[in-house]
């Protein structure tokens, strides 16, 4: 029998005292196979080590509880709070500094591993370097790299700890900004192999020169045997600072480059380079026709030769190279817009590439720009950004959207025919409409932490609308209720998918974050992306992960569920392309929904899929009741349980980690609570639907207003196929609600009724797609007063009673139309 990611100890908690050199008290006996500093990412916490890191706008420690409650017993804190005390059975180790001891660590385990290390630094294309190389050397045993950007002095030493005593070649970044940092990062990594990518103007107002950044960076190569890069000054200055018998792959096209590189021309999709080395000749096919790509790739192809790797090997795998999520990318936008998100790095040079792609669209289409700041360019803000609103003239773009302080400082120049500045990207994103956007080619590009992601997420997806009036208070009643009826420790995941079942996705995920919850669900990727958007950091599970999505989703930490052999294993894929380990999904299991999800007989395949080293970890486990809410189907529920209960399992015994099991919704919560296992999930529970009539509050009031009153003869007909028979003297008042705004057909005729000025009225006629007619000959009711739809006097399970269908139909069909949504604390 063989066991999931079983790994060795790294350390032992009584090693972690001597490493660190720390106080702490008596020490207890612990194995420790993972190291975190993220709260929400522990995956065995019984075996984790978690560092309580401070930053500008977090602190570690404020989740020592939280994490000890899901089983963590070992951390490295400044401080032991009072808080911390009752925690019986942890270790805390005390430091003067977390940061500096996680360093520690990584530094200790690099010594233990013995694990040949290739190091990579520059202003760009270190992460591509990296994952290019790992492209290429994928077949090959032992083959580590650091994971997604991981570069910095937080991202190092986790990289450094992923590696593990198979790891025979490991690739690692290192990224600074500020002068004295290369040299904790070097204390940690030491290489043996370096790679100099290209120094550019990235952090430059941080360095009084070019020559003293490359000297910074430089640290990085002092004791390594070989030093790769492209031939130039840079490389000859970083090898002027060494000894005279490091070994030196200096590719290019002079006589003194050890990799003799000739170009031989380019398409539109790839790039053919001649190359020579010791006396080979070889010809690449790059699939990639941009200069970025090809410097990229040769300084990838040079660690290959250095490692001995035939010519034809290489050129094999260099044909077959995939593009990464980071580099440019084309897509469809709003209203028959075009998308050029270019949003990983943002300097002069780049912009220039970037207009150029714009040119070549579709040159009927207007062009737009949206640019942030360039940030620590190093170079004169008045001049680049003088030279930036010329390019913006010659490329002929209509609108220009500048996002940061220095343009807006400088938008005087910027003479294109419309421009729009703001402070920071939240203000772009509060104030623009995205229907202001259409038939246009759009261009975004920025620096990373202006967090463009967002706007092209905000570009990239149709917004949806209703009309609702939201009581937070009632909604925070229904949770606390479900709660109530749970075990202390059973977490609960909330479904906010559907536009959160028409309720306002971002409003109420900002609720349930404050009071707690430790999921969302929602339904596609796009929704998580709007909640990511809206300031939600908890785990935001997506119950219909499109393949298509998957770049978005990895780069928005978005957890997919897995409902089939062929998505699990299209996904572990895309993580390879990003270069991401242990990242979690949610198995689905049909255990007689019948819907989707693994089925019994799926499970020996599944745990086979997982016989090799894979990149996806199983958060949980999780199956769907068919028919919680009706004390009919009651055996077929136990039934579906015990299936759940014999599948999960059988998983679990082959996995080393905890894995989190869900199978309640919520009538299940009411109805069968002794099964919450370790998570349950609450859907239109929380917005007044009870399965045992508890008294729950509505949350929901669908409202809107007479747009017209008439006055109808008795003997006359109303609406279409002239349903509507009246058979006295009528006034009629027009809604502007239709059953394109959620009101059900079935309604019709009287079936249903609205609240207007304390008065239940009826609907007359056919509801017509956006408005339908109701009787107010009984009131005083006039042209602007309000009507509610459903809501505090008219719920939403009376009108269901009435459907004979389930009010998650009426909530989310509300969801396709939003006029506005107002939210009641």
């Amino acid at each position: 029998m063989f066991r999931v990611n079983e790994t060795k100890c790294m350390f032992s908690s009584k090693e972690i005292l001597r490493i660190l050199d720390c106080k702490a008290c008596e020490v207890k006996d612990f194995e420790i196979t993972e190291v975190s500093v993220d709260s929400r990412s522990v995956n065995k916490p019984e075996s984790t080590l978690f560092f309580a890191l401070k930053g500008i706008n977090h602190d570690g420690h404020d989740y020592v509880e939280k994490l000890y409650e899901q089983g963590v017993r070992n951390f490295v804190v400044t401080e032991l709070r009072a808080d911390f005390l009752p925690l019986s059975g942890a270790n805390f180790f005390v430091v003067d500094e977390v940061l500096p001891a996680l360093q520690q660590l990584a530094a200790w385990y690099r010594g233990q591993m013995k694990a040949e290390v290739v190091g990579i630094t520059g202003s760009n294309g270190k992460t591509i370097v990296k994952e290019w190389l790992y492209q290429l050397l994928s077949d090959e045993p032992g083959i580590y790299r650091s994971p997604r950007s991981y570069n910095s002095q937080v991202g190092v030493p986790l990289s450094l700890l992923g590696m593990d005593v198979s790891t025979r070649l490991a690739i690692i970044e290192a990224g600074i900004s500020l002068p004295g940092e290369m040299g904790k990062l070097q204390a940690m990594i030491r290489p043996e192999i370096g790679i100099f990518t290209h120094l550019g103007d990235a952090h430059g107002e941080n360095f009084e020169s070019r020559q003293q950044k490359l000297a910074e960076k430089a640290i990085l190569f002092r004791d390594c045997r070989c030093i790769i890069g492209r031939e130039g000054e840079a490389l000859d200055y970083i090898a002027s600072r060494f000894r005279p018998d490091v070994k030196k792959m200096i590719w290019g096209s002079g006589k003194n480059a050890t990799v003799r590189v000739e170009e031989k021309g380019s398409t539109a999709h790839e790039r053919l380079v001649a190359v020579g080395y010791e006396h080979v000749a070889f010809t690449l096919s790059i699939p990639f026709p941009d200069e970025a790509s090809f410097e990229n790739c040769m300084n990838a192809v040079c660690v290959l030769l250095l490692e001995g790797i035939s010519p034809a090997f290489i050129a094999e795998r260099v044909a077959r190279l995939q593009p990464l999520a980071m580099r440019m990318e084309i897509k469809d936008g709003i209203n028959r817009c075009v998308l050029i998100n270019d949003y990983y790095n943002s300097d002069a040079a780049s912009f220039q590439l970037a207009l150029n792609t714009l040119a070549m669209q579709d040159a009927g289409r207007e062009k737009v720009v949206i640019l942030s700041d360039f940030v620590d360019t190093g170079t004169g803000e008045r001049e680049l950004y003088r030279e930036v609103a010329l390019l913006l003239r010659k490329a002929k773009v209509s609108l220009f959207i500048g996002i940061g302080e220095k343009l807006s400082r400088y938008k005087p120049y910027f003479l294109v025919p419309r421009c729009r500045f703001y402070k920071d990207t939240d203000s772009f994103l509060r104030q623009e409409n995205r229907e202001q956007f259409k038939d246009q080619v759009i261009l975004i590009k920025g620096a990373r932490k202006f967090r463009f992601e967002y706007i092209a997420g905000f570009l990239q997806k149709q917004s949806h609308a209703t009309v609702l009036e939201v009581d937070f208070d009632a909604m925070v009643h229904n949770l606390n209720y479900f709660r109530s009826l749970l075990p202390r420790k059973t977490m609960i995941a909330v479904m906010v998918k559907a536009f959160s079942y028409g309720s306002g996705a971002g409003e109420v995920a900002s609720l349930l974050q404050y009071q707690g919850v430790n999921y969302l669900m929602v339904a596609f990727a796009d929704e998580g992306v709007e909640l990511r958007a809206a300031g939600i950091t908890i785990p935001i599970g997506v119950m219909n992960p499109e393949p298509e999505a998957f770049d978005h989703m990895i780069e928005f930490n978005l957890e997919p569920e897995i409902y089939s052999l062929e998505l699990l294993e299209a996904f572990d894929r895309a993580l390879t392309k990003h270069g991401i380990e242990k990242y979690p999904v949610h198995l689905k299991l049909n255990t007689g929904m019948n819907r989707s999800g693994l089925d019994p007989e799926d499970l020996p395949a599944l745990l086979k899929f997982f016989e090799t080293k894979r990149k996806v970890i199983i958060r949980s486990m999780f199956s769907h009741l068919a028919g919680s809410d009706e004390a009919r189907h009651d055996e077929y529920t136990l039934f579906q349980i015990n299936r759940f209960i014999e599948m999960t399992k059988e998983v679990q015994a082959r996995f080393d980690y905890p894995i989190i099991r869900h199978i309640l919704n919520s009538a299940g919560i009411e109805r069968f609570g002794q099964y919450a296992f370790d998570m349950v999930r609450l859907g239109i529970g929380l917005h007044g639907i009870s399965a045992v009539g508890a008294p729950l509050w509505p949350v929901s009031s669908f409202k809107t207003y007479i747009a017209a009153v008439r006055q109808v003869k008795g003997d006359q007909t109303v609406g279409y196929g002239r349903k509507g028979v009246l058979g006295r003297d009528t006034r009629i008042a027009v809604i502007p609600v239709g059953y394109a705004d959620g009101l059900d057909r079935h309604l019709s005729c009287g079936v249903g009724e609205v609240w207007i000025g304390g008065q239940r009225v009826p609907i007359v006629g056919n509801i017509c797609m956006d408005a339908c007619m109701v009787d107010i000959t009984d009131t005083d009711a006039q042209v602007g007063d309000e009507v509610e739809i459903f809501g505090k006097h008219i719920l939403v399970t009376e009108l269901s009673d009435k459907l004979g269908t389930i009010p998650y139909e009426i909530l989310t069909s509300v969801s396709h139309r939003v006029k506005r949504i107002y939210f009641k604390d």
